[in-house]
Parts: C-alpha cells; structure tokens; sequence
C-alpha cells in the first residue's frame, strides 16, 4: 500500500497518516504520497475527487480535493526518495500536466535577509514574510508539508553573535537514515554543525562533521511513516546552508483488521485486507496456522481454503501482515455466524445540522457517538435501508459527532466523523441520450449536480448544471459518432460523485472500404468459365460478383465512367452482369460501395479483361439431284470448309452425321424414318440453305410409307432456324 500523509497548511500539524485506498479533506492541506513519478498511470479529476491510478493497478481517492470551501487550494506532492519531492500540476479539469522538483523554490540568501538575528520557528516565519524572493530556508511548498510562505529553522543563538566576515555559505549536506530511523549519517563541510529540526522547528539532534566532513546524528525518537525532518548545516562563522530534507521510509503503521467471514462449510474463509498484504488463518489458539499466506488483490478481496474445517461454534483469528511485516490485530472469526463489518453508513446532514438522513445496510442499528464516543442517540434502519435522525443540539464546528452503524450481528461499522452539512452520499446516476448527430447529450439527474461528460481519454467534453426541473442538456465541444463512447456523471454540491453513465455515438461518418470483385465468369454454358485479370473472353456479357458491406449500394464504372449500380443483400454479397452486350475491345471495370449512412468508399482496383468477336459454327444442308451427286461427289460422305463450317452431304445412297471436326459416318437407307425427322419439335439443327432448284427427295431411294416428295418449305418449318452456338449436327436427310 502507499503511504498517505496529511498536512495541514495553516499550522504545518500532521491530520493524517494511513495508507487507506481513499482518504477526506477536511481543511487546507498538503497530501503527500510516497510515490515517483513514474509509478503514476494517471492523475484526474472526478467531481470533487482526485483520483490516483499507480501503474500496479491501485486507485487511491482524495476526496475533496478540489473544493473552494476552505478559501485555498490543496497541494499534491510526490516523495519519491532522499531529498527528492515533486509537486504534481494539473489543469482545471485535474489532468496531470507536469511534475515539478520543489527544490526549485530554494535559492540562495540575499545579502540584506538578516537571518542571523532569527532565534525561533516563529520569527523565522516573520523574516520569510518579508523575503525578497531568495530565501535558504525551506518553504513549506517545498518543505516537510507544502504550505506556503511559512518557513522551519532553528538556529543556536550562540552562534548568530558571530562577528566573522566570513560571509560564505556552506554547502547543503547530505544525510540519510539508517533502516530504523534511529540515525542519520553523512557529510557536510569540515568542522560545520549539522542540525536535525523537527516540523515544530525543534532541534532534535546536532553534530559536529569531522576533518573528513563525516557526520552522524542519533535521534531520540527515531523517524519512521513518511515523517519528515530538515537538515542544515552552519558553519563557524554562523553562515547556515540550504535546507535540505530527509523521510523517515520505515513503515511502522499497523495495517487495518481484516474484514472475514467464515463460509456455511466451515472450508473457506474469504473477505477484505489491505491491498497486497498477506492474510493468515490461525486456529483459536493464535498459534496453529489453518490456511495461508495469500495476498490480497489489488481490490483487497481474498479467499483461504482451511486445512481443517471448522464445525459450529468454532473460532479462527485472521491475521494480515504488510509488506514491512507490520501485523494487524487479529479478527476472530466464527463457523456460524456473520462477522462481517457493515459498510459506513451514506448520510447527509442539514446546514443547519439539526437532520441526518442516510442509507445503511437494512435493519441494522444506527448508533450516534459524542466526543468521548458515548451513544448519545440511536436509530433503527428500514427494510430498505434508509434512516432518518433529528440532531439535539444541533451539529456546529464546536459540536461534532460521530455515526457508527451496527447490524444483527453486533459488528460495527467503521465510524464516520460527522458535522453540519456533511455529504457523503453519491448522487443517482444520471440518464443520458446523444442526438443523432452526436452534438449534444441530454438527460435528467439531481437538481443543481453538475454534469460531466468525458471521452475514453479522459478529456471533458462538456459540463452542465442540471436545472430544477431535474434536465440538463450539454453542448459537446467535439461530435461523438461512429460508436466511440462518452462517460456522464453527476457530481452534487458536496463533491460527490455519481456512478458514470455510458453513452454511445451511432452516427457513421467513416466511409467504408472499397468492395471486393470475388470473380468474373463466361456463363454462356452450364459450366461457368473464370475470367481472369487481363485474360479475353467471347462472353459478351461476363458477370461480375463481389463483397461489400451489408445492403451498400455498389456503383460500377465502365473506363472510368459510372454505367450502373447494384445493391449488396444482407450479407454483402452483389451480382453484375451488363444488360446489354459488350462490343469486341479491351475493357476495365472498377467499383465503390455507398453505405446506409451515404459514406463512399474508394474505387477498387481495376479488373481489366478483352471480349473478343465471336466465331459462328454454321451448319449448311446441300440437297442436290442424283445427277449432281453422283457426279460431283459419288462417294463421299462429307467435305469441311476452309471456316469449319459443316456441311451435311448425302451422296446418292447415304446419310451422313457430323460432329465439329469429327470425321463422318454412315448410315444406311433403311434406317432412315423421314416422318420422324419432320415431326421432331427439338431438332439440333436446322436446314440453312435449301432451294428447291437444288434439292428433291426421291422416295424410290429412301422409301416412305406413303410418302413421294416434301417441299424444301417444310423442312424449315419443322426444323426452326439454325443455333449457332450447337456444336454438334444429329442425323439429317439429304438427298
């Protein structure tokens, strides 16, 4: 745990020491953590809180730190070793903006500052009042507790009678405490005093540095928690040093009980200790070690398995330890019974401080304490936890109370110092709704809280008062869209800060990426043909299919020019085919996406391709007389042209039957059924050039059951108009 030490500036008395995860002002003070620089994840402000986030996770709270109740501002500063202080800056939203060495402050004496004639704490208070700027002294600021203007030094008042002319300041010596804060060691200039003064300005200690410049000074009292002192040196003209300070890092403060209960088993123990310390389970005896060591999250809960169960009635101590081995007092906890400590109650109190109301755990016992922590009042909290006492006399700065709460059990809460108008209940959350365009946050909360309103980076985008009516409405200084996320608190007028409400920008303004072209294809048959980058095809109309986002408009563009758009189904797939067919020419297609909210993307890469003109199989039929056939072809059965067009010939005697580049076949009269043929509705091919100067049919060759002659009319009337894309040609009649 850190170290936390409390100091008042009006008076320089130490109101705290603790190393409690969340700490309250009470008055103008200095809080000094034993921290660096750089074990600070982060400094900022919540409400009225100053919220402390280590790197290790640790959060540490100071409540009422940014308060104007008290007429001054508090104070910050880092002791991270030896001589080593660093006042933390921060803007008025709390955000850490530097850290500053308050050794700065020092600087050496003018000539003109008669220091020599100061003989207590008091008027070397007085002297620094009237300081040109160029003090030695240490300024509280800088010094053991930050308090402005005021100034610690004791000098020994023979020495200041001195009448040398030497006016020369010694140099600042160096020190160090052993590890138990007993003694201090180290070196100054030869044959110069070194003195130890206290925060009071008491000297507790003195010596005198040898011809070396060595030093050693035993203390009384050793100097232990952060405890600071100031160390000068004065030479034997009476000339003194700058002050310097040393801290007491020996960690001597108990840490507090734990807070455990034993599970309906009798196994566990489990409960709440100081963050990163050890926890024990000891059996009733003290001395027998149950369950342990394990240390304590960084939110203080753990949990013990017990070597042995405990039965009903049966007691164990809880025991936690610190990292400096300092022990707690031991909880006693009991197979059974409840032996948790209930929560401080949350309670507000009139400025007149005659009313309390509060929240406590339900049922329990309100128990109001005077200063010698006598029960003067008590009150029994409601199923619901709430609770309502009238104060008599009433609380005022020189009548203060103290409330514990007591539940069924009998355990007692931690008590909580209570005076007129005191605060300590946390306001409802508020609710909160982001217009569309992620300008403006509007909700409903406690009248007269403020309204914060934070990014994830912790930057505040906008305050507001919430009004009477319980509305607020707050202007944010930048849009918050595309699903980025806002924080909204309530902070009342004690400080006290609500749980954050969180608030998401819908609206989209990031355009989204260009669509993807998943493949082209050639689907002028069954089987689809990939088109590649750069590759030809004789598909006049490729069909084009992709990705993009869900139910985007997709704009294609022909050489650059946008020629159509489709739209993406719900899961982002698109088809485009042309609707019309593409002349032979080299081609390249892109392609953007548009999405609900109108944001574009880019164009995609081009896909370029080239259609080529497409070769036309054409079937010819050539009828001719026998005279013809017999003499121009006798037989042959077929002749191919130079284009690959196919010609079907029937010499005299046979039928043959053609494939695209397929060598012919014969077959013979009687198996041909020319009625068939003519009453096929599906033919593969069909007749392209027939004349019936050139054509017959002869049936004493290919005899027909009661047929003679059809006309070269019916045979395109059955046969239909020639495919061109059939690349294979059935068994036709010629003759």
């Amino acid at each position: 745990m850190t170290k936390i030490v409390v100091i008042s500036k009006k008076d320089q008395t130490i109101l705290k020491e603790t190393q409690a995860t969340k700490i309250q002002i009470s008055q103008p003070s200095v809080i000094q953590l034993e921290l660096k620089p750089a074990d600070i994840q982060s400094i900022h402000r919540v409400g009225n809180q100053c919220v402390i986030t280590l790197k290790n996770g640790q959060k540490i709270v100071i409540d009422h730190f940014y308060t104007d109740d008290f007429g001054s501002d508090n104070s910050l500063v880092l002791h991270s070793g030896p001589e080593q202080f660093e006042l933390v800056e921060m803007d008025v939203d709390g955000k850490t903006v530097s850290y500053r060495s308050v050794n700065e402050f020092a600087q050496p004496l003018s000539a003109s500052t008669q220091l020599n004639q100061v003989t207590t704490p008091a008027q070397a208070t007085e002297v620094a009042s009237e300081d040109d700027g160029s003090p030695s002294l240490l300024k509280a600021g800088l010094a053991i507790l930050g308090a402005e203007a005021v100034y610690l030094l004791a000098f020994d008042k023979e020495d200041d009678k001195s009448s040398s002319n030497d006016k020369t300041a010694p140099s600042t010596p160096t020190g160090s405490f052993d590890s138990d804060g007993k003694v201090v060691s180290g070196k100054a200039e030869a044959g110069a005093t070194v003195y130890i003064v206290d925060a009071k300005g008491n000297t507790i200690g003195q010596s005198k540095a040898d011809a070396d410049g060595n030093y050693k000074i035993t203390l009384d009292d050793p100097i232990t928690d952060g405890n600071r002192v100031i160390l000068y040196a004065k030479d034997k003209a009476g000339n003194s040093s700058q002050s310097t300070i040393l801290t007491g890092s020996k960690d001597t403060i108990v840490p507090d009980a734990a807070n455990a209960q034993v599970d309906e088993s009798g196994k566990f123990v489990s409960g709440s200790a100081e963050a990163g310390a050890k926890v024990y389970i000891y059996a009733a005896d003290g001395t027998t070690l149950l369950g342990g060591p394990v240390t304590a999250a960084s939110d203080g809960n753990f949990s013990i398995t017990l070597s042995d169960t405990l039965e009903a009635g049966e007691t164990a101590k809880v025991i936690v330890e610190d990292k400096a081995g300092n022990k707690s007092e031991a909880q006693s906890v009991e197979m059974g019974k409840d032996t948790l400590r209930p929560d401080q109650p949350k309670i507000e109190v009139n400025k007149a401080g005659t009313e309390l109301v509060g929240t406590a755990e339900a049922n329990s016992t309100i128990q109001i304490l005077d200063a010698n922590l006598q029960v003067i009042a008590t009150t029994t909290v409601d199923a619901n936890g709430q609770f309502k006492l009238t104060l008599s006399p009433a609380l005022s700065d020189s009548n203060k109370t103290t409330i514990i709460v007591v539940d069924a059990a009998g355990n007692q809460s931690v008590p909580l110092n209570v005076s007129a108008g005191t605060d300590n209940t946390a306001p409802v959350a508020p609710t909160a709704t982001i217009n569309t365009d992620g300008t403006e946050v509007s909700g409903s909360a406690e009248i007269g809280a403020k309204i914060t309103i934070k990014n994830s980076a912790g930057n505040t985008l906008g305050t507001a008062t919430v009004g009477d009516d319980g509305r607020y409405t707050v202007k944010l200084s930048s849009a918050i869209t595309d699903n980025n996320v806002v924080q909204v608190t309530a902070t009342d007028a004690a400080g006290n800060s609500s749980k954050s409400t969180q608030v998401i920008g819908t609206k989209d303004t990031i355009a989204p990426s260009a669509p993807t072209l998943t493949i082209v294809y050639d689907d002028r048959e069954t089987t689809k043909l990939t088109i590649k980058q750069g590759e030809s095809t004789q598909d006049s109309t490729p069909s084009f299919e992709g990705k993009g986002e869900a139910n985007a408009t997709i704009t294609i563009y022909k050489n650059g020019v946008a020629v159509a758009t489709v739209k993406a189904d719900t899961s982002g797939k698109w088809l485009y085919t042309p609707e019309s067919d593409l002349a032979a020419g080299k081609y390249s297609y892109s392609f953007t996406q548009t999405d609900l909210a109108g944001n574009t993307s880019a164009k995609s890469s081009a896909f370029d391709f080239t259609v080529e003109a497409m070769t036309v199989a054409k079937a010819s039929l050539f009828l001719m007389s026998e005279e013809q056939a017999s003499v121009e072809l006798h037989d042959q059965a077929s002749m191919l042209t130079d284009d690959n067009s196919v010609f079907d010939v029937l010499a005299q005697h046979s039928v043959s039957s053609f494939g695209l580049n397929e060598t012919s076949s014969f077959i013979s009269d009687d198996q041909i059924d020319l009625n068939s043929l003519l009453s096929n509705q599906e033919p593969n091919n069909a007749l392209d050039v027939i004349s019936d100067d050139s054509s017959y049919l002869n049936a004493s060759i290919n005899p027909v059951s009661g047929g003679t002659a059809v006309s070269n009319a019916a045979f395109q009337t059955a046969w239909g108009t020639l495919d061109p894309l059939d690349q294979s040609l059935n068994v036709l009649p010629l003759y």
